[in-house]
């Protein structure tokens, strides 16, 4: 079996008040990044016209999710390299982000083979993918602080309920899923997503996980908050993570950051799983295998 490797991306794209911030010192920054890296599958958060424009500028090969549901252009949206996947179709599941136009946004993907290959058929079902994008509630909002209820646990749960259905729905048992987004905590969504067979990227490849939030410099309310990592990318058994990073201090012009947050990539390989995870360990700060 043939496997394929490509690229994805997380990038919470950073705005204020409904408007990008340090715009539009910050779009050629943004164009350098994205056409530095050129992911092949690109999720976003944050989304604003003007930031989809500079996507679509940056990434021409590229296509995304038109819809009128006003999310899919002001808060998250997916981006794919038309040349390698074709869209089978796409959609989204309120999992109770507090933020009103938020969803879990998902495509699902089937990457196209070359002429030598068309005849295994089999490898149409090996190489489709679901990936899902989301923006969970921050950690301050109004409603946990009244309530001290974690309400990202409540959104992860959801999601893996979706995900789940999803699954079961396109009926094919060796579906690489991938979700990826700025899930606003560091601990409880990744721990309940393992939980449920989603292996986050640095964790499988036994990488340090490195800070994702705020990238600095930023602006001052977000530059006072303590750096940690929101931003992630998960994986089923059937997309194998072989090389990830956070993208910090990248150097653009006019030196604005690209955003607030680090964008976070993986380079996967698709097509020979179901793989055997690779991490050591668990969520209670132990670890799994013991080193000899």
């Amino acid at each position: 079996m043939c496997a394929s490797r490509i690229s994805v991306m997380t990038f919470n794209m950073c705005k204020t008040d409904g408007y990008p911030i340090n715009w539009p010192q910050r779009r050629l920054p943004i164009i350098e990044c994205l056409t530095t890296f050129t992911p092949d599958i690109l999720c976003v958060q944050e989304l604003h016209p003007l930031l989809h424009d500079t996507i679509v500028e940056s990434l021409a090969s590229h296509v995304f999710v038109q819809d009128d549901f006003l999310g899919w252009q002001s808060e998250g949206n997916i981006y794919w390299n038309c040349d390698m996947f074709k869209m089978i179709e796409y959609g989204m599941v309120d999992i109770g982000i507090m933020e009103p136009l938020r969803r879990l946004f998902w495509v699902r993907l089937v990457m196209k083979i070359s002429e030598n290959d068309s005849k295994q058929e089999n490898q149409l079902n090996t190489k489709e993918l679901l990936v899902a994008t989301a923006h969970f509630t921050w950690e301050g909002h109004e409603e946990e602080r009244k309530t001290d209820i974690n309400l990202r646990k409540q959104q992860t749960r959801r999601t893996i309920t979706a995900l789940q259905d999803l699954t079961s729905k396109f009926n094919n048992p060796q579906l690489a899923v991938l979700f990826m987004g700025d899930l606003n905590e560091n601990y409880h969504p990744r721990r309940i997503l393992r939980e449920a067979g989603f292996v986050d990227c640095f964790a499988e490849l036994r990488l340090p996980t490195p800070i994702t939030h705020p990238q600095r410099p930023s602006e001052p309310k977000e530059d006072i908050q303590v750096g940690t990592t929101l931003d992630w990318i998960m994986q089923n058994q059937y997309a194998r993570p072989i090389l990830a990073n956070a993208l910090q201090n990248i150097f653009c012009s006019g030196g604005y950051s690209v955003s607030d947050h680090c964008p976070v990539m993986c380079v996967y390989e698709i097509g020979t799983g179901p793989y055997i995870s690779n991490a050591v360990q668990d969520f209670s700060g132990k670890n799994i295998v013991k080193w000899t």
